[in-house]
């Protein structure tokens, strides 16, 4: 299961997982050093940082943004 970082609310990281549902993770239970748009993965039972997807997430989403302005 793929989530993005939302925003976070205090104790609280707000993700947004595939279907736009949106989750409240308490900042203990993901990797540390986790950022707004960085995308996280469930994996048996734990959440763990996806490097690779957050850049491609990073670049199409910098592409998109790039063409609003062409």
């Amino acid at each position: 299961m793929k989530g993005i970082i939302d925003r976070f609310e205090g104790d609280y990281v707000v993700v947004e997982f595939e279907g736009r549902k949106m989750v409240d993770i308490h900042k203990s239970d993901l990797p540390a050093g986790v950022r707004e748009g960085d995308v996280i993965r469930g994996i048996n039972g734990a959440y763990v940082f996806d490097e690779l997807e957050t850049e491609r997430t990073k670049k199409v989403t910098k592409t998109m943004f790039d063409k609003l302005w062409e």
